[in-house]
């Protein structure tokens, strides 16, 4: 008798949908394509995997699959509950953590659709990037050091001509620091305190400033340049756009967490004192 259902679930789903009234959430979820052991599998649970493996409504056969799929499901979980798993300390944690990330995922979601990134956002972002970026791309090399005051120290010598920087590279890599040229580069990838440094340093010369990274403070020799040519914006729209999604769903989650009232329910380690001087 189950597959005798199964057979006649596309005609079932149509008159379901044509029975829907136009507006209430809660009475599409009320239609129930089957019951195992009395526990409902409904009409937009199977939509959702539908969705999830990319399964279309006239695809009869692949639909009939995923129900029974379901309905399998069901009944396994419902011998779950029956045997009382849903007390096993690890089973409520996965439940809790399915029930935030369900949450989480689709709260992010309707608020991202109810603000969504503009076109006029994205040729805002555009357009600044094109002013950051500049005009010209520079091809540089770096000596990379682990103190600060070494790489000062390299730049007073190159000030007053005791040295020059194909002997501070000599010297980096017999001590083993890196020596990178990481390639062509334009104005928009460094801070802006030296990009203004670097446009303003000729070829072959070396800009009066440490760049810091996380890796460390870079000597810098711009070795040559070139013309930026600047991609277009239908080339990089896609990228802008995810990029200002990204954004917006850290905002929100960075004010939702501020306004969050937490409470720890554990005692705190003490921070270590400070170490006395």
């Amino acid at each position: 008798m189950r597959y005798k259902l199964l057979m006649f679930i596309p005609l079932f789903l149509l008159v379901a949908c044509e029975q829907q009234p136009e507006s209430g959430r809660e009475t599409r979820d009320e239609v129930v394509l089957v019951k195992v052991d009395g526990e409902p599998v409904t009409l937009p649970m199977l939509e959702r995997v539908m969705e999830a493996r990319g399964v279309s409504e006239d695809e009869h056969e692949r639909m009939r699959a995923l129900l029974d799929e379901l309905v399998r499901m069901q009944a396994v979980a419902n011998a779950a509950e029956a045997e009382g798993l849903e007390t096993d300390p690890e089973v409520r944690a996965d439940l809790r953590l399915a029930r935030l990330q369900t949450f989480y995922r689709h709260y992010i979601n309707r608020a991202q659709q109810a603000e969504p990134v503009t076109e006029e956002d994205i040729e805002a972002v555009y357009e600044a990037q094109l002013e950051r970026s500049g005009d010209t791309q520079y091809r540089i090399a770096a000596i990379r050091y682990a103190d600060p005051a070494r790489g000062r120290a390299a730049l007073s010598q190159l000030a007053a001509g005791e040295t020059d920087f194909a002997r501070l590279q000599r010297q980096a890599e017999q001590r083993g620091l890196a020596v990178d040229e990481p390639g062509w580069i334009d104005r928009s990838q460094v801070p802006g305190e030296f990009a203004h440094a670097m446009a303003d340093t000729d070829v072959d010369g070396v800009v009066p400033m440490l760049l810091e990274s996380g890796q460390g403070w870079h000597l810098v020799r711009v070795l040559e340049t070139r013309p930026l040519e600047a991609p277009g914006l239908d080339e990089v729209r896609e990228g802008i756009a995810r990029s200002l999604l990204q954004d917006q769903r850290q905002r929100l989650i960075e004010s939702l967490y501020d306004q969050a009232e937490i409470t720890p329910m554990l005692p705190l380690e003490e921070a270590d004192p400070e170490p006395e001087e």
